[in-house]
């Protein structure tokens, strides 16, 4: 996480230095990001093998490649056919399992920043997708305590006329 976020503030540096046309900070910025994204390859390669041997079975991946389809149509197929979709998968479903609803946190992935300039946009919903799920995911002493207390919440009780006083 710590590198993805260098990566992102080492490629808005360089952009900066770009439209203010110094030279030599840019070509400083695109050195770093090059050394950035090699030791991001090197560490998100075997985190992502794991993820991928964990797939969700294959009707799982369907739906979420059918809700996909209809959230980003234009980046759809390019993520589907990307070596990194079975690890989107497994954190999606593993974002479920958590309690969140994994179209609703497909959605807000997608929506964080583009994916037009992602080298590989299913890796780069993979990311998103699993910060968002820890960060924002109900701890299993929350799930329980929310399931005991819609359980044990009593039904409304039925509407009274009000009373009149009587003189």
């Amino acid at each position: 996480m710590l590198i993805d976020a260098a990566l992102t503030a080492v490629a808005c540096a360089m952009h900066w230095h770009r439209t203010r046309q110094h030279a030599q900070q840019q070509a400083a910025a695109e050195q770093t990001l090059i050394h950035l994204q090699a030791a991001y390859a090197q560490i998100s390669g075997p985190v992502l093998v794991d993820l991928a041997s964990r797939a969700p079975s294959p009707q799982t991946k369907d739906r979420y490649a059918h809700h996909l389809q209809q959230a980003a149509p234009e980046h759809a197929e390019r993520i589907l056919a990307d070596s990194a979709w079975d690890a989107l998968a497994t954190v999606l479903a593993e974002a479920e399992a958590a309690g969140h609803n994994a179209t609703a946190i497909l959605d807000r992935a997608l929506s964080q920043r583009t994916l037009d300039d992602a080298r590989s946009p299913a890796r780069a919903l993979t990311w998103r997708i699993r910060r968002l799920g820890e960060r924002h995911a109900p701890g299993p002493r929350a799930q329980a305590a929310s399931a005991r207390h819609a359980a044990e919440r009593p039904a409304a009780p039925p509407l009274q006329q009000p009373r009149t006083r009587q003189r």
